[in-house]
This record gives structure tokens, C-alpha cells and sequence, in this order.
């Protein structure tokens, strides 16, 4: 979840060295430590750090303020990150039944360690990286529809069949029966399935499954889903895991039922890599070396 992946070593050395970055400070001799009457002074230690780990550190914090400048420049759309913070939200639900924004926040903070006061904080600093990444990585990436129908054509047979269904799981049928008659009497499906389903995962997201091939779900399921419309809801289904209602909300099996999917791929075999997209950010960012130990560090240019 961390933008910014550094050891524990690390996160010491950049706190150290961001705070002794002038000559005044790092010829201080006042003693960090004590040992048998024996000195080991604060400039001692923060050459000691530089020495050991400076390059590593000194990159990433390098690294972090192009990726931060970056970040002011280009505009990520606002519905991109609403939908990121859904997704976040769902997965806060599911996995610890947080359902608000200061729950969560709370969550990052000693749970996760993160150090956010808010939902804005956590956004700039952990997922606006990721997003930008990605966007300058597939910036000027152009998928027509030829290709798009050429790639259908040549791996055909990976796309097979496929619904999108959406189920209810209870542990009894009269229970499914009773689920059942109050959708047919207007009730919501979704809603049913967030409030009753015992398949916790798909249950917070209104019972939604996404779209499955044949061979992916058990044969009882598989079976039922297969069969019917869009729209149409099943009897209850019977298996291992207990009764199933099930509904059919989508199907594909041909060109313009995976042309969105086609295009990802697409996309995606065309992007750069992180790694590519951060050393053009390197590049043309004006970097000064002004420490001499550090003057091979990536290629950047030192101050005589």
C-alpha cells in the first residue's frame, strides 16, 4: 500500500541526513551516544549512515520529489480517484467492516502505520503516485479498432463464453425462498445481498461475481448461471458452499463483448514499465550533485 518502500534502515538514514544537510550541522560534535565514557558524535554517526547508505537513500528521497513534482503536473481525473477511493472503501468494508471515512483513516494510521491525518493526505501521498505512473506510462498510447479486432482474431479461443451473474448465498433454501419472493416483490437485489449473503466478498459489492467462462465456479452453479437470460433469476441453487440465487446481469461471446478487455491488453503490452517511466522523470529532471560521494549517483551531474 506504501508509496514509498524503503527498509527500516532507510526511513532512519533519510530522517538523519534530510536533517544534516549543511556543513554547520553535520561538524556538530555533540554525542549521540555514550558508551563507557566513550563518544560517538552526532557528525561521526551521520557520516557513518552516509557512508553505508547514503546512495540508497539519497535516491529515494531524489526519486520522491521528482515523482512529487510529477504529480503537480498532470491532472488525474477527479472520477479516477473517486473510484479508487471506492474501491479502498469496499475493501475496508469486506475485510474489517469499516463502512466510514474517519474509520478507515484511523485504520491507515495504526494498522497500517501510515502517517495521514486525512482521506486528502492519503490520497496525494499513496495513490496519486500509482495513478500518475500509470498515466504517463500509457500517455500517448492510440488503440484503433483494427488492432483491436486483430488480436480477436489471432487468440480467438481465449475468449469463449462468458456471463456476468451476481448471487445471493444463504445457508438454507427456505431461506433462499423467502429471499427470492421479496425480490419479485420489488425489493433490491443488491441491497439483499449486502444485508443477507454469506459470501462475504461478492456480498459487499451488491452480490456481483464480474464475468466467468465455463469451468471457473462449481458444476451446480456453473449450470444454472449458464442458463439463464439476462435479467432472469434463478430458483435456488444448491452446493457445497450452501443455496445460491442467482441473477444474470451481462453476457459475451463476441468481438464487442471483449473489446473493452481487448483493449487493456492492448494498452498494456504497449506501457511503459515503472521503471522506464520514472528514469525519463530522472532525466529530465536539473539534478546537482554537491556532495562529491555521491557523484556517480544516477548519472546526475556534481558541482565542483
Amino acid at each position: 500500500m506504501k508509496k514509498r518502500m524503503i527498509a527500516a534502515f532507510g526511513l532512519a538514514c533519510m530522517v538523519t541526513l534530510a536533517a544534516c544537510n549543511n556543513e554547520e550541522t553535520a561538524a556538530d560534535d555533540t554525542p549521540v551516544v555514550v558508551i563507557d565514557g566513550f563518544e560517538i558524535s552526532e557528525s561521526e554517526f551521520v557520516d557513518e549512515l552516509k557512508t553505508k547508505h547514503g546512495d540508497a537513500v539519497l535516491q529515494e528521497m531524489i526519486q520522491n520529489y521528482v515523482l512529487d513534482q510529477a504529480i503537480e503536473t498532470v491532472d488525474i481525473p477527479e472520477e479516477k480517484i473517486e473510484e479508487e477511493l471506492n474501491m479502498l472503501r469496499n475493501e475496508f468494508e469486506v475485510a474489517y467492516n469499516i463502512e466510514d471515512d474517519e474509520g478507515i483513516v484511523d485504520a491507515l494510521q495504526n494498522q497500517f502505520n501510515l502517517d495521514v491525518e486525512s482521506l486528502d493526505d492519503f490520497v496525494h501521498e499513496y495513490l496519486l503516485p500509482p495513478l500518475v505512473l500509470q498515466h504517463l506510462a500509457t500517455e500517448g498510447i492510440d488503440i484503433t479498432e483494427e488492432e483491436m479486432r486483430s488480436y480477436y482474431e489471432e487468440n480467438e479461443e481465449e475468449f469463449s463464453e462468458e456471463v456476468r451473474a451476481s448471487h445471493i448465498l444463504v445457508e438454507d433454501e427456505d431461506t433462499a425462498n423467502e429471499l427470492i419472493e421479496r425480490i419479485e416483490a420489488g425489493e433490491d437485489f443488491a441491497d439483499l445481498a449486502r444485508e443477507y449473503s454469506t459470501d462475504p466478498g461478492s456480498g459487499a459489492r451488491g452480490g456481483d461475481l464480474d464475468f466467468f467462462g465455463r469451468g471457473q465456479m462449481v458444476e451446480p452453479f456453473e449450470e444454472a448461471a449458464f442458463s439463464l437470460e439476462i435479467g432472469e433469476i434463478s430458483e435456488p441453487v444448491e452446493s457445497d458452499f450452501g443455496f445460491h440465487i442467482i441473477k444474470v446481469t451481462d453476457q459475451r461471446d463476441d468481438f464487442e463483448g471483449f473489446a473493452e478487455e481487448i483493449e487493456q491488453i492492448l494498452i498494456q503490452q504497449q506501457s511503459k514499465s515503472t521503471d522506464e517511466v520514472m528514469a525519463e522523470l530522472m532525466e529530465q529532471a536539473n539534478i546537482e550533485i554537491k556532495d562529491a560521494r555521491f557523484s556517480g549517483l544516477m548519472g546526475a551531474e556534481t558541482a565542483e
